[in-house]
């Protein structure tokens, strides 16, 4: 008996100690930038095509891997999205998508590695974590991350002709997740 009940103690704290993966919900979460024009005005806008998942190990994110289908752009004007999706800016008929992968969280600062256009470089972002709360209907765990952040457009080859009085070279990056625990 004391066999079975040790054996069972430890397949339980063995499976906790792996922690939890989580695929995001992209139906309750966000993936939106925001940038200065004519260094007055903040244009918005958001990447409506993207995935992700991450492991969690307590309040610890052990991985996290994200991609948008960089097509999906939206910043409210259809001839501006056509126009970043071209050569100069986004290129998409040759990189389709941007990438997100994790490389070490810390308490509320994370470090990833965007990847745009071929191009990869660490970002930080401060980060905050809430959950986990069963869901109502299905029972399963739900997390939520949030992932705030800047980097530069040019860092990525991301309109390099186009000047920052135009539009800045500084962008600031918003990433709402929610996740449910598979």
């Amino acid at each position: 008996m004391k066999k079975t009940a040790i054996m069972v103690v430890g397949l339980f704290c063995g499976s906790w100690l792996m922690g939890a993966n989580y695929v995001v919900d992209a139906s309750h979460s966000s993936v939106e930038f925001s940038v200065k024009h004519l260094s007055v005005s903040n244009v918005k806008g958001s990447f409506g095509d993207f995935s992700g998942s991450f492991e969690l190990d307590g309040k610890v994110i052990k991985a996290l891997q994200g991609e948008a289908k960089v097509a999906s752009i939206n910043t409210n004007s259809d001839g501006r999205d056509k126009h970043l999706n071209q050569s100069d800016f986004f290129d998409v008929k040759k990189f389709p998508k941007a990438t997100l992968s994790l490389i070490k969280h810390d308490g509320d600062k994370l470090e990833a590695n965007v990847t745009m256009k071929g191009i990869t470089k660490k970002v930080d972002f401060k980060v905050s974590l809430n959950g986990p709360i069963k869901h109502p209907k299905t029972g399963k765990d739900i997390v939520a991350l949030s992932l705030e952040g800047k980097l530069n457009r040019k860092d990525f080859g991301i309109g390099a002709d186009t000047g920052n009085a135009m539009i800045s070279d500084n962008v600031d990056i918003k990433i709402e997740l929610e996740a449910a625990e598979q």
